[in-house]
């Protein structure tokens, strides 16, 4: 009986991970949608990573990074990827679509596809389809972000992660 008590917590666990990890990528979405830039920080580890294609310019796939809180901050201070005062209010990133989630003690990866529209006027336009590599890791008790990998629709190590998602 105990065996089988052992086993049932551990599925159970494995499920509440599971829903606290597209839980915090749906709050992703909504913090930098809104803005809460303190909310969106505090969803990040402090070693925290981003490392996505660029999307513009001449080589669209070029990859920009940043390393640690207080890079991410700098990003969200420079309003790149058109984070100016007009996408404020009027864009809808979703996050964790197709997602496959791992995890692996406190550590966890997931996959899958994000999307980013952006209301002008009556139009809805799709400014971002991408793959997307996520790892999580777990610190007092909550699952926070610690690396983003976003490739654009095309980019040549797409299908890496991608394969990641096995």
């Amino acid at each position: 009986m105990e065996d089988r008590l052992a086993v049932l917590e551990a599925r159970l666990r494995e499920l509440e991970d599971d829903r606290e990890i597209r839980e915090l990528l749906a709050r992703y979405g909504y913090y930098a949608d809104a803005p809460l830039d303190e909310e969106y920080f505090g969803l990040f580890t402090q070693d925290c990573v981003m490392d996505v294609s660029s999307g513009r310019g001449e080589d669209p796939y070029e990859i920009v990074r940043w390393e640690g809180l207080a890079q991410m901050r700098r990003f969200l201070s420079e309003r790149t990827a058109q984070h100016d005062n007009g996408f404020y209010g009027r864009s809808f990133h979703v996050q964790g679509n197709n997602l496959a989630v791992r995890v692996t003690g406190d550590d966890a990866v997931a996959n899958g596809y994000s999307f980013i529209f952006h209301q002008d006027g009556p139009t809805l336009k799709l400014l971002s389809a991408s793959f997307n590599e996520w790892a999580f890791r777990r610190e007092d008790g909550r699952w926070k972000i610690q690396m983003r990998k976003r490739r654009m629709a095309g980019a040549p190590d797409a299908k890496e992660i991608l394969r990641a998602a096995e």
